[in-house]
């Protein structure tokens, strides 16, 4: 799909070269702009279909904040979003939430509906992803409103479709004066994410199918301590107070307000319970029975039961093509099987 010459986006490749070709293939009938700031240990030695198109850059072991941090000045389009190097962001939907965006200036960032895709021996398992709140938007005239709407949100925006001002914005309050990271771990950085996206702006998700999201064993969120820890353990403590500073000085800079009751709106916002204690049940536990192996079947079992009540949930819907087949997915079906 041509049309996209106004968006940038941004596959922060990491030990995954045959992932990242599949992706580089999948992108390679758009004119959309990509940027690769690549970590991995080797350098990609692959074809990069569209050279005059693509940004790539080696930066072995380089922590995800700095690979950003030396790419924003180079993304030159208006809009910018992130695509995993294991995932495939829809053409046809980055262009549907970019036209909203378009049309609706007081919002920051936007995003569609995902699906996560498994690829069996002789055939690729799609279910629906975020469909509790596949309808969400948060909207109101200041920052504070916006993050005290944001309490109820499931799904991360760290993939949505964002403003490049706003992106780039977010990103410069992550680094002291000294151009030190005030965090590091992963799980806080895509908080910080939606957070400061929300702060700069509305949100909203549109009726699209947008991503499809590979459930792959080893991504760095199974290697990342756990954001609860983050929050409450006393070595993380400096960490967790950087991630608080970086919000603050963001929040008090755009809402304006002063930094100490800046500070105190962020740290409620922060510790906020996002799900009901039931929700919050069953993700613990749903944990658990994953990381054990001798919980193995029974984790297989929670995974059955929550995928069939996802499909009863979005039968029929065409954002959520998971037991029908439309040119969107079909054309993720081919560069699967195509790199298997």
């Amino acid at each position: 799909m041509k049309m996209l010459s106004n968006v940038t986006v941004i596959i922060p490749a990491h030990n995954r070269p045959e992932r990242l070709q599949r992706l580089l293939e999948y992108f390679s009938s758009t004119d959309i702009r990509i940027i690769v700031p690549d970590s991995s240990i080797n350098k990609y030695t692959g074809k990069i279909p569209r050279p005059e198109n693509t940004i790539y850059i080696h930066r072995p072991g380089v922590h995800m904040l700095r690979k950003v941090k030396e790419i924003l000045p180079m993304i030159q389009t208006p809009y910018v979003l992130y695509c995993a190097d294991d995932d495939f962001a829809v053409p046809s939907g980055i262009k549907k939430v970019t036209e909203f965006l378009e049309e609706h200036p007081d919002f920051s960032i936007a995003q569609g509906h995902y699906l996560t895709f498994t690829p069996r021996k002789h055939s690729v398992e799609f279910l629906p992803r975020y469909i509790r709140y596949f309808d969400k938007q948060v909207c109101a005239p200041t920052s504070l409103e916006r993050l005290e709407k944001e309490t109820s949100m499931y799904a991360s925006l760290l993939y949505g479709v964002a403003r490049t001002d706003a992106f780039r914005k977010v990103y410069s309050y992550c680094f002291d004066s000294n151009g030190e990271l005030r965090f590091r771990n992963l799980f806080l950085a895509e908080e910080y994410f939606n957070h400061a996206m929300l702060i700069c702006g509305n949100y909203a998700t549109i009726t699209c199918f947008f991503s499809a999201r590979e459930r792959i064993e080893g991504s760095a969120t199974d290697t990342t301590v756990p954001i609860s820890v983050v929050k409450t353990a006393d070595e993380y403590k400096d960490e967790y107070n950087g991630f608080i500073t970086s919000l603050t000085n963001l929040l008090a800079d755009m809402q304006p307000m002063a930094k100490e009751e800046a500070r105190e709106e962020i740290i409620k916002i922060c510790q906020a319970k996002r799900d009901t204690a039931s929700i919050s049940l069953k993700y613990r536990i749903v944990t658990f029975l994953s990381r054990h192996k001798i919980m193995r079947p029974l984790s297989r079992l929670a995974d059955r039961r929550y995928a069939a009540k996802g499909l009863k949930a979005v039968k029929g819907m065409p954002s959520y093509p998971c037991t029908f087949d439309t040119p969107e997915k079909q054309a993720i079906l081919n560069a699967i099987q195509q790199n298997a």
